[in-house]
């Protein structure tokens, strides 16, 4: 199903076959989270990235909570040394319950805009600012300690660095 869905999704945007393709490795620094990530860059407009990491809850800055996602990437203004773009965010994260006795999962959607920037030619690097909203709120609770409610923290902000090679 997630290969049927990445294949329309890619028909319907279009894959340009004479643009610049590039595949990054980088991390990824947030609010509440660290991230190691994969960008791959499928033409000069259209992009995708697949992160996985840990994160905190607001209610708590331990990070004891593992998230992961994707983010559909769109450029809205491209040059050789820098991009502005728009993605969606969808992740999944897995929240420890009454300390680590229990867990539960979150899932998450949001909007972004970025700002990336690189350097060299030959030794690609990135550096981007990710701005934007996201959304994910789940009550959980036992019959004899209550109800919680979990919400993720709704600003996006994001410093990522990445290392690029040309396809």
């Amino acid at each position: 199903m997630r290969a049927i869905s990445l294949f329309i999704l890619l028909f319907f945007f279009g894959i340009n076959s004479f643009a610049q393709k590039m595949a990054g490795y980088g991390a990824e620094l947030s609010v509440l989270s660290f991230k190691p990530n994969v960008r791959i860059w499928t033409s000069k407009t259209t992009g995708f990235e697949l992160f996985t990491g840990l994160s905190s809850e607001l209610n708590s800055f331990k990070p004891n909570d593992i998230e992961a996602g994707f983010k559909f990437l769109r450029t809205i203004i491209y040059n050789r040394t820098d991009r502005t773009y728009f993605g969606v965010v969808g992740k999944w994260k897995w929240i420890n319950v009454y300390g680590d006795v229990d867990k539960t999962s979150l899932p998450v959607a949001g909007l972004l805009i970025g700002k990336e920037w690189y350097t060299k030619r030959i030794n690609r690097k990135g550096f981007a600012v990710e701005l934007g909203y996201q959304y994910g709120v789940k009550e959980y609770g036992r019959a004899l300690v209550g109800k919680t409610r979990f919400e993720e923290f709704p600003l996006i902000l994001n410093l990522r660095y990445s290392f690029y090679k040309k396809k």
